[in-house]
């Protein structure tokens, strides 16, 4: 019997992009004039929960230095956003999100080298005393990319 079972039902399901809490979305379109560069480098709104703005931190640092300041980046987050501000939240957590037009373009990827016939024969004996045969095979064809790239 065969686990296998088609996934285009989790695909769908999994393919939907949830929606962006209203609140979340206008503080993080002024949150960067509301606390400033550097404090934007370090933290970013992430969510709502239980009527507080959760905002992830960069570190334990930041989430203590901004919990010291809550008062005061949440009536400059207020004053931001035209409204007042929900209760602020500060939590370690996942603050990378550039706006799309700040992605850097992608640099383009060097071609991989392919090894000679004297790099996979160094790779090989340099591997040849590991036991587990896929683990040698894999740092076989890792020794000998660095040998390629090495030449």
């Amino acid at each position: 019997m065969s686990d296998l079972r088609p996934i285009a039902d989790d695909v769908r399901r999994l393919g939907r992009v949830p929606a962006v809490d209203p609140v979340v979305d206008a503080a993080r379109g002024v949150w960067r004039g509301a606390v400033g560069e550097q404090v934007a480098r370090y933290s970013l709104p992430a969510r709502r929960s239980s009527g507080a703005l959760v905002v992830n931190c960069a570190d334990a640092g930041w989430v203590s230095e901004l919990t010291l300041l809550a008062r005061q980046v949440q009536t400059a987050l207020g004053e931001a956003l035209g409204e007042p501000s929900p209760p602020l939240r500060f939590v370690v957590g996942n603050v990378d999100a550039p706006e799309v037009g700040d992605l850097p373009a992608a640099a383009p990827q060097p071609s991989p080298l392919e090894p000679s016939a004297d790099d996979r024969r160094q790779a090989h004996e340099l591997a040849a005393g590991i036991a587990d045969p896929a683990l040698r095979a894999a740092a076989e064809r890792a020794i000998a990319a660095c040998l390629a790239r090495r030449s």
